[in-house]
């Protein structure tokens, strides 16, 4: 450029200088030419240098898009879209630097950068081609749920993909105005049994709601956190309390209420939980925001469902109770002559049908994965109902307080006794058995030797459950066998008054509906959240 302008100004002062004028307009002719054609390469540098800066960044972006995104068929066309563009934008700036046809050694070097960059923009419409190939129209873990994928077709059987990329990172999406959709189809709407049983992940509706609660921590929205963990609160209370008396719906939602709770106390960040588990799943832990209030929360939840669980096993076992424990004549030859006096049970309950219907529960729970302490928890419930129920009625009954009745009872709480032994229930000294020490010591009262004051003491010790005025009305209400055994003497009953004085505030008869407090146990699990498996029918 400056020799250029040194010889066009020095044929001007040569011009000035009485030179040929006629060469001096050709020179000006040729150095406008030459001008103008650098003008252009300038021109098309400074294109280069911007188009090489947005190809760059471009690049980058695609590159991250393709790995990580979850719904192909809306990246797809927006990335070929827009790399249509660059392309056109490129190539024309291409043919245009190729139209001057300068062939210095820089501008080669200039070119070939050009068309390189060229090429590689073409590599990634070959990626992405690529990527629709090898990624089939499927509902992924990962993929936000929304109205276009209403149109996949449905499969007959609920057949599953599993995310595979390595670089998922475990959330889920869910925009506000498909809140009401999230909840319908995990909550309201859902039937439990797609999401039970063989190849599903225990607490898999539970998982699904953190995952989308992850997803605002880790976009650091509070306010879409308090939408979702309230609408979910709320959605699973509804459709508890309207079906109250589904023992399964109950027993899911108390399943996948404790797993969540779980999932946030142990992802929750902090540091009583967070050390407790391994570097490779600390990575699912929340960010942000402290979730205690929520916890608390549904903590509550499950202590509700816990007690309408509770309240659907008793009643439907209330009915049993007497018939089958008091009345049944389990064992044959202990008949009385108070058996021939009285109804004989009719209904065809006994202490089997009883015990199958614990057991009905127990695989209930278990089926459903319920913590197997709550497990413990609840059956214990039921056995304090259980006791206090019999206790109650034989109090009230004379007819069944004399010693062939003391056996039969007996033998019919050892095979409840059993049941819970066989089911380890009975584990880790948790006291299960202990429930049932009022009726199981009442028993024995009415089969001990009750004759003179000797047996006092041992009463008093045996009976150890038993307050001081059940004592005595058993002792009051208890009828001789046979001719042969004599009431108890009023001796014994006030030397058992003397050993053993009435508390104030004790009462006669147990409260049945009496519940014991709930309580968490927490133990860290292994789970992964980027291997969760979404089935097709939640799509």
């Amino acid at each position: 450029l400056y020799v250029i302008l040194y010889t066009k100004q020095w044929y001007q002062r040569r011009v000035r200088g009485g030179i040929n004028a006629e060469y001096g307009e050709d020179l000006d002719r040729m150095t406008d030419e030459l001008m103008d054609a650098i003008d252009e390469q300038t021109l098309i540098r400074t294109k280069y240098e911007e188009m090489e800066a947005r190809l760059s960044s471009v690049k980058d972006s695609l590159i991250k898009e393709i790995s990580n995104t979850r719904n192909p068929r809306q990246a797809q066309d927006r990335i070929r879209s827009h790399l249509d563009q660059l392309r056109v934008a490129l190539f024309s700036d291409v043919a245009k630097f190729n139209k001057y046809n300068i062939q210095t050694e820089e501008d080669a070097v200039l070119q070939d950068k050009v068309e390189s960059l060229a090429g590689e923009n073409i590599k990634l419409l070959d990626e992405i081609n690529a990527l629709q190939n090898a990624m089939p129209n499927s509902f992924t873990a990962g993929t936000p749920v929304n109205g276009n994928d209403k149109k996949l077709a449905r499969q007959e059987s609920y057949s599953t993909v599993r995310q595979k990329k390595s670089d998922f990172r475990g959330m889920l999406s869910c925009k506000k105005v498909d809140d009401s959709k999230l909840v319908k189809r995990l909550i309201t709407q859902l039937r439990t049994e797609h999401v039970t049983g063989p190849g599903c992940m225990a607490g898999l509706t539970a998982h699904i709601m953190f995952m989308c609660v992850r997803y605002a921590d880790h976009c650091n929205d509070e306010g879409r956190i308090q939408e979702l963990l309230t609408a979910m609160i709320t959605g699973i209370t509804a459709v508890t309390r309207k079906q109250s008396r589904d023992p399964v719906i109950s027993t899911f939602w108390l399943s996948n209420c404790l797993s969540l709770l779980h999932d946030l106390t142990q992802f929750s960040g902090e540091e009583p939980y967070h050390g407790r588990i391994s570097r490779g799943m600390q990575e699912f832990a929340l960010k942000n925001y402290d979730l205690s209030d929520y916890r608390n929360l549904l903590s509550d939840q499950c202590v509700n469902i816990y007690h309408t669980i509770v309240k659907s096993v008793q009643d439907d076992i209330q009915p049993m109770l007497i018939p089958g424990m008091l009345e049944h004549d389990s064992i044959p030859g202990m008949n009385s002559s108070f058996s021939a006096g009285r109804k004989q049970n009719d209904k065809g309950y006994d202490t089997v049908t009883i015990v199958n219907r614990l057991q009905f529960y127990l695989q209930l729970m278990t089926s459903q994965s319920v913590n197997r302490d709550i497990v413990r928890q609840l059956v214990r419930q039921i056995l304090y109902f259980i006791n206090a129920t019999l206790l109650n009625n034989l109090i009230l009954r004379k007819d069944l307080c004399h010693w062939s009745k003391g056996i039969q009872i007996r033998y019919n709480l050892s095979q409840i006794e059993q049941w819970v032994r066989e089911q380890q229930l009975d584990m880790d000294d948790s006291g299960i058995l202990t429930s049932l020490a009022e009726i199981r010591q009442a028993s024995q009262l009415l089969q001990m030797n009750k004759s003179s004051n000797d047996n006092a003491s041992a009463i008093c010790e045996t009976c150890y459950s038993l307050n001081t005025l059940q004592l005595q009305k058993l002792l009051v209400l208890y009828s001789p066998s046979s001719e042969f055994e004599e009431r108890v003497p009023q001796s014994v009953i006030k030397y058992i008054l003397n050993y053993r004085p009435i508390e104030p505030g004790v009462k006669l008869m147990m409260d049945p509906n009496k519940l014991h407090t709930l309580n968490f146990t927490y133990e860290p699990r292994d789970i992964d959240f980027t291997m969760v498996t979404i089935l097709r029918d939640l799509d």
